[in-house]
């Protein structure tokens, strides 16, 4: 079992806050029932999380995997699978996935392979859904500039 990190081992780091500052986190820290520095671990937790390892990634693929073979909407799931399996390489190619030199080197290179053969396919069918899109215009923005054009119906 691991030991649990006593306060006195944690690392200590001073900030100076801003005129106003000190009183708005002690609010929202005493409205949470928390301490400020609870609040402020929090808050720099959520915007600086821990890395994920691989091992979390290959966790999280597993349980995907699981709920895949016993789930009925196989779409969604297959989809949040290839998701999940394209974040993981592309976190493990910018270094934000801890694994050997050799191995980032390697998906880096594959990542950036297979974003140029989507870049060069989707030069191939300009039109497409994720390639082209129609503005749209809510109806009660809509004016058409031609009311009165031939072949047009009355719809008075």
């Amino acid at each position: 079992m691991a030991k649990k990190a006593r306060v006195r081992d944690y690392d200590q780091f001073i900030v100076r806050l801003p005129p106003g500052m000190r009183d708005r986190i002690k609010t929202k820290a005493d409205r949470a029932g928390m301490s400020m520095n609870e609040a402020i671990v929090s808050c720099l937790d959520d915007y600086f999380p821990a890395p994920a390892t691989l091992e979390d990634r290959v966790n999280g693929l597993a349980t995907l995997v699981a709920a895949l073979k016993r789930g009925s909407d196989l779409e969604a799931q297959v989809g949040e699978i290839a998701d999940m399996i394209d974040k993981t390489l592309r976190d493990i190619a910018s270094d934000k996935i801890p694994v050997t030199m050799s191995f980032a080197e390697k998906v880096a290179k594959r990542v950036e392979e297979w974003d140029m053969e989507e870049y060069e396919a989707a030069q191939d069918r300009p039109f497409d859904d994720e390639n082209y899109s129609t503005p749209s215009f809510p109806d009660e923005q809509w004016e058409d500039p031609f009311p009165d054009s031939p072949g047009k119906e009355d719809k008075d």
